[in-house]
């Protein structure tokens, strides 16, 4: 191979990382900042506000290997989309996300909701709520 097209393949992957870098930094940055609640100030499972009214409540008891539901209510009415992730705390969990659905009363529901499994038997959730384009994230024990 000749040293021209060395230098070509040198200088399209340095271009190629590059662009990758700055894609990466954009889609950062770019990413809506969470409002972290604690624990103490919002159990999941007996239901909390959120800021801004919202009452947020998963079912009464929640299994890390058995489904279950949440509700949210009193959320603005021009909100569009609601959806809930979870990771663990220093894990990445893989991909997983849940779409709540408006209802007639205008709360919303997801039903049937199964947790990522962790390999590490860990049960510290972290679920973020996605209402808008705001973020809440809570802690949570599953049992």
């Amino acid at each position: 191979m000749s040293r021209n097209k060395k230098l070509l393949i040198a200088v399209l992957l340095l271009a190629f990382a590059a662009v990758k870098v700055v894609s990466l930094l954009w889609w950062q940055n770019s990413q809506p900042a969470r409002t972290v609640l604690d624990q103490a100030q919002c159990n999941v499972h007996q239901g909390c506000v959120l800021p801004g009214g919202m009452q947020l409540k998963f079912s009464d008891q929640v299994y890390a290997k058995a489904p279950f539901d949440i509700e949210l209510r009193g959320v603005d009415a021009a909100v569009q989309e609601v959806f809930v992730s979870f990771t663990m705390k220093d894990m990445d969990m893989g991909f997983n996300r849940y779409k709540l659905v408006r209802q007639p009363d205008g709360s919303w529901r997801a039903a049937q909701i199964r947790l990522p499994v962790c390999v590490q038997n860990r049960h510290d959730y972290l679920a973020d709520i996605h209402i808008g384009k705001k973020v809440y994230q809570v802690g949570f024990a599953a049992r």
